[in-house]
């Protein structure tokens, strides 16, 4: 299973799209969430199914789950918490909380709409720059409807927008635009291509159990940022609908909230990656040792990885630019 890091818009997602599922769950009014969902990459695809299978559709099994889900005062309390974005945060660690806000059922319908709500409001695009865009490491690049492009970080589009009166489409801006941010990465000067390079969903940390790698890397490092780093890519963390490995919509794993991507920014601040040729000769050692056995075989978890440059650049970016951190599987 590859794993990939997003950039998490968590003021949307916590403003504008758990609302919508807290009012869908408590009241049954399920107007915002087909608002927001209609809009997404899934309901799109799913526009082309025949008229026989309209029942298969993700929206339309969601609406029949949540309607046969209970309902009362104890019901509603745990939907209450299960939507309050800042609230199922503290109740979200596995390691301490036995019984995390859930819906005792299994789901997947109701996940699957959450996650392409997630992809289209609140996942910041991660791709690497090319020459011809002349983007640098530190900028966005902000696709506009009309497919042009124009580097800008998020305060100065704020800021543009307030100074011209428009308050109520600066404080809306992140639902309005794919946000993108740009990853320095090197490329032939010679290369050159008339196509707009495709975004990249996230930055990739390897597969699995190669997050381990990561973990244990960390762990030399800063316990805390260890803990940290198991919130978002080890499942330590309770997603809100529980999550599906590799299923389109349903893999996101875990995240950081800005503030909590901040404190991992911090406690990476003087880290430097390994260099790339010597992680992979130690993972390819590792390999040896367990294949001809012996009591000096390592355990995963002390294998140097290969991903730690790019991990590094996106949790130092997402922190400079007041982004929470996203992560699927």
């Amino acid at each position: 299973m590859l794993v990939r890091i997003h950039g998490f818009d968590w003021e949307t997602y916590n403003k504008r799209v758990m609302p919508a599922f807290s009012r869908w769950l408590i009241e049954r009014d399920d107007s915002q969430v087909a608002q927001l969902y209609e809009q997404t990459r899934c309901a799109r695809d799913e526009e082309f199914l025949p008229p026989s299978i309209h029942a298969l559709r993700t929206w339309s099994r969601a609406q029949a789950f949540v309607q046969q889900l209970p309902q009362g005062a104890h019901a509603a309390r745990e939907y209450r918490l299960l939507c309050a974005a800042e609230t199922f945060t503290e109740f979200s660690d596995r390691y301490i909380h036995r019984h995390p806000p859930q819906l005792y059922h299994n789901a997947d319908a109701l996940r699957a709409v959450w996650g392409a709500i997630v992809e289209e409001y609140c996942q910041a695009w991660l791709i690497p720059p090319s020459e011809h865009s002349g983007t640098g490491s530190d900028g966005y690049i902000v696709q506009t409807s009309s497919g042009g492009e124009q580097r800008m970080n998020r305060g100065e589009m704020v800021s543009l927008l307030r100074s011209a009166g428009l308050d109520e489409l600066a404080g809306e801006i992140s639902t309005q635009v794919p946000l993108r941010i740009s990853l320095e990465e090197e490329q032939d000067d010679d290369e050159e291509s008339d196509e707009t390079p495709l975004p990249l969903q996230g930055v990739e940390i390897g597969h699995q159990p190669e997050t381990l790698h990561l973990r244990g890397w960390l762990g030399t490092h800063s316990i805390r940022a260890l803990a940290i780093f198991e919130l978002l890519a080890c499942s330590r963390r309770s997603m809100p609908f529980g999550y599906h490995a590799g299923e389109p919509y349903e893999s996101y794993i875990g995240y950081l909230t800005p503030d909590e991507a901040w404190q991992l920014a911090q406690c990476i601040k003087h880290i430097t990656a390994p260099d790339i040729e010597k992680a992979q000769a130690d993972v390819l050692s590792y390999h040896r040792q367990h294949m001809t056995g012996g009591d000096t075989a390592r355990m995963i978890d002390e294998v140097l990885p290969a991903y730690a440059d790019a991990f590094l650049k996106v949790v130092r970016m997402a922190s400079q630019y007041g982004l929470g951190l996203l992560c699927s599987i």
